[in-house]
């Protein structure tokens, strides 16, 4: 069957269509062009009611699941339910393909426990049929971490997870710059006392001189498996010079313009977070992601941990004339559908791709609303 959306600004890679039309066929987009152009009968048409019709935004990071199974301390929900939760959620928000990001670090950080990682990755695979959008699982290494470097490489050998980042949350460097920052945030998240926190950073440091080595181990599975890889929080150009050699494409959450301008030179996509965007600064302190992309050195921006801000923060950018439309809207698409190796047939509004769409209105307030959106040229989610 053939769909028409018809009435609405196609937003191409590079250009704006005013008042165009895009054909679905077979689940893919078979055609578009201007409004008087367009095939007017024996199809299924929507007016698309002079809104902006954008390829579904593509996130590589939100950790929004973990709190869906974890809403409060101690209070748990089935994976299954926070999986359906979060799936009505990213498809309000207007994303098509989620990675979920969810840390493998020894149980470190309350809900962000390996058991929940390795479960998350297995079921996320079933019921596909059933659900509003595409998911997928970002396994995140906490390099401190023995078990965790165990079940990341279990996961790249059975197809399990489908990008793959390394991260050091020890105190000194990138997020937690002193171990008094370290100290009150393990505090606050895990509600641990000073004797255990004291024995926690005893055996991160332990552990840590593993780090080179299972570096080499798990970034060598992800490139066998032709698996992107990622870095997290690098906060100074030395550390972000070793990753090319060993098949790094992304610097995600750099907490310094050093770190994001050696990044960006040496040829990795450097992501940032949307709410860091939609707030006008970032949660802990650091790199502005205003500055990163008004500096030309930020590529991607991901949900983070609110899922709304991706697609607000593209019409932020366009709006205040930071960016145009179009390259505001390749940030949450077309370039993380390249650093996950999707883009063959997914972030753009091209022919023959994938009809991941969305369909989006402005309210009165001027905030983007999600209308439609299609899955594979399947009609997922309509809003009045």
């Amino acid at each position: 069957m053939q769909t028409l959306i018809y009435h609405a600004t196609l937003v191409l890679p590079d250009r704006l269509i005013e008042g165009g039309w895009l054909l679905i066929e077979d689940g893919v987009i078979l055609d578009f062009g201007e409004e008087a152009t367009y095939p007017g009968s024996g199809v299924y048409t929507i007016d698309g009611g002079a809104g902006f019709l954008l390829p579904g935004l593509i996130d590589l990071h939100c950790d929004a699941i973990e709190r869906l199974v974890e809403p409060r301390p101690n209070v748990h929900f089935d994976i299954h339910i926070a999986l359906q939760e979060a799936d009505y959620r990213l498809a309000g928000s207007g994303i098509t393909c989620e990675f979920h990001a969810v840390s493998l670090n020894d149980d470190e950080f309350g809900v962000r426990t390996d058991e929940l990682v390795y479960n998350l990755a297995q079921i996320v695979r079933q019921d596909c049929e059933e659900r509003l959008i595409r998911h997928k699982i970002h396994a995140r290494l906490e390099l401190s971490s023995a078990r965790g470097s165990e079940i990341i490489l279990q996961l790249i050998e059975q197809r399990a997870c489908d990008l793959v980042s390394l991260m050091d949350h020890s105190p000194g460097q990138g997020q937690y710059p002193s171990e008094k920052v370290f100290r009150e945030y393990i505090a606050f998240t895990t509600n641990r006392n000073e004797a255990e926190i004291d024995q926690l950073l005893e055996l991160k440091r332990s552990q840590l001189i593993h780090a080179s080595a299972r570096i080499e181990r798990v970034t060598s599975a992800a490139r066998a498996a032709g698996l992107a890889i990622a870095t997290h929080d690098d906060d100074t150009a030395s550390k972000v010079e070793q990753w090319p050699t060993l098949g790094v494409s992304m610097s995600e959450f750099p907490t310094t313009m050093e770190a994001a301008q050696r990044a960006h030179e040496l040829g990795l996509a450097v992501c940032m977070g949307a709410p860091n965007v939609v707030r006008g600064r970032s949660s802990g302190g650091n790199l502005s992601a205003l500055a990163g992309i008004q500096a030309g050195v930020v590529d991607v921006l991901c949900a983070d941990y609110h899922p709304l801000s991706m697609l607000n923060a593209v019409f932020i950018l366009a709006q205040q004339q930071i960016v145009s439309l179009p390259e505001a809207v390749r940030m949450v698409s077309l370039n993380p559908a390249r650093v996950a190796h999707l883009d063959q047939d997914y972030g753009s509004l091209e022919l023959g791709k994938v009809a991941d769409l969305i369909l989006v209105q402005r309210t009165k307030r001027g905030i983007p609303r999600v209308q439609y959106l299609f899955l594979g040229g399947e009609e997922k989610l309509k809003i009045a």
